[in-house]
């Protein structure tokens, strides 16, 4: 069975998000920000259980250089995809949201 990244509706609204503020404050540092998460995914994909693990049982990717973090979770049909979120803001805030977004 071939393994995927399934994208949480919720999760696909942050990056999209995201994108368009990383475009509006930089030209292109969107299509930077989306090489980046696609890199991430991949790796993902090889190496499920590569992140940490944030609160069971969510993984938390966090990615370099930005104040972003992928959360996942691992499946056996492929990785999950529950949000992408800024590091900065509440840590408990972040963990009652995806909590309403696990499979």
């Amino acid at each position: 069975m071939k393994r995927e990244v399934v994208w949480t509706w919720s999760a696909e609204a942050e990056m999209q998000r995201l994108y368009a503020s990383a475009e509006d404050h930089s030209e292109g540092s969107g299509n930077q920000l989306l090489t980046e998460v696609e890199k991430a995914t991949v790796l993902l994909l090889c190496f499920p259980q590569m992140a940490a693990q944030w609160r069971s049982p969510v993984r938390r990717l966090i990615l370099r250089r930005r104040n972003l973090a992928l959360f996942y979770v691992p499946e056996p049909r492929g990785i999950v995809i529950i949000g992408l979120a800024d590091l900065r803001g509440d840590p408990d805030s972040l963990w009652s949201e995806l909590q309403r977004r696990l499979p």
